[in-house]
């Protein structure tokens, strides 16, 4: 594959665990705010009972868990398979953690300006303090030279 096909599907992949993210986001919402209005209910204790008993709000409750258990059957069952396919293709082989290249000292000295003696004194340090000047280039600042 090309790095261009690589960043298309990359994109994809992406854009679509957004939307499955958003739309459980959504749906989490749709069945949470029963749930919010009951406790609301519940502060008025007359208005919980006229709504719920008095006017008959149970049926409708009762009649919608159905529908509830339906949506949460189906996104226990959506993520369960997201959790099948994560393990099929990175269960085995952890492609996610693999460490990067070190680098070396070279290319740290070449990077920031400084020297390698300022760089090994650096890696002794427990706490520092790094700030930058006008042209980008780091200044230490360790307990020493504060």
């Amino acid at each position: 594959m090309t790095h261009r096909s690589n960043i298309i599907i990359s994109t994809w992949r992406t854009a679509a665990e957004f939307t499955l993210t958003t739309l459980f986001w959504l749906a989490w919402i749709y069945l949470i705010m029963p749930l919010v209005s009951l406790l609301l209910w519940g502060l008025g204790v007359r208005l919980f009972v006229n709504e719920m008993f008095v006017r008959g709000g149970y049926e409708a409750l009762i009649g919608e868990l159905g529908n509830y258990s339906l949506v949460v059957l189906a996104m226990l069952v959506v993520t369960l398979i997201w959790v099948y396919w994560n393990l099929r293709r990175y269960g085995r082989h952890e492609m996610r953690t693999q460490q990067p290249a070190p680098v070396s000292l070279a290319e740290i000295t070449k990077t920031t300006g400084l020297s390698s003696a300022a760089i090994k004194a650096i890696r002794t340090k427990k706490r520092m303090r790094i700030d930058y000047d006008g042209d980008d280039h780091p200044i230490i600042r360790t307990e020493d030279n504060s």
